[in-house]
């Protein structure tokens, strides 16, 4: 048919080759999408949609902008399975280096963010999950749990004091307190399936 779409022989519906895909209803060119799927994959640091636009000779940012927005929007699978069994959980900041007091509590351009990973027998590591925190408290904690951690899971923690309200019934906590005494959990490299 005109126009790249095609009739089922059985339903006589129209469709096209690129309906529900990624590239459905676009202008840009299906060349210009492949080479920004290149750029996007194999850069080591990520893309910006400045340099995507130099790259690529675009005509306008914002026109680099969406299509990065698009191909970032199609990595998350929504539905997907949530973390279980026996599951590390830690927080952190991350984001670039910010002249100021050295550390990790260093605020600033620096996103909070909880990092959860499953811990497999022997010696290896299931999925992990990333999401930015508003904050280190009880409830910013429950909710990445409620989101990335199926209930009923065990949860290995260090001792931070909101763990155990954002804990609550819906999971078994094995809280690791560093520094009364307690023996720190191996770094994951290390991890030997037996918990202390």
């Amino acid at each position: 048919m005109a126009g790249g779409a095609y009739k089922c022989a059985n339903c006589l519906r129209h469709t096209a080759v690129m309906a529900d895909t990624l590239f459905d209803r676009r202008r840009t060119p299906l060349t210009v999408w492949f080479a920004a799927c290149w750029q996007f994959a194999t850069a080591k640091d990520g893309i910006s949609a400045l340099g995507l636009q130099r790259t690529l000779e675009i005509g306008s940012c914002q026109t680099a902008w969406a299509m990065l927005h698009r191909l970032r929007s199609v990595l998350v699978r929504p539905g997907r399975d949530r973390l279980v069994s026996t599951v590390e959980v830690d927080e952190t900041y991350s984001g670039e280096e910010e002249p100021g007091p050295r550390g990790g509590c260093q605020k600033g351009k620096k996103a909070f963010v909880g990092v959860a990973v499953e811990l497999k027998d022997p010696r290896s590591f299931g999925r992990c999950r990333m999401g930015v925190l508003s904050d280190a408290s009880a409830i910013s904690l429950e909710r990445f749990f409620t989101e990335n951690i199926e209930p009923g899971s065990t949860l290995v923690t260090d001792g931070w004091s909101s763990y155990p309200q954002a804990v609550r019934n819906h999971y078994v906590h094995q809280p690791i307190n560093v520094k009364r005494g307690g023996r720190p959990m191996p770094c994951f490299r290390e991890y030997t399936g037996s918990l202390p």
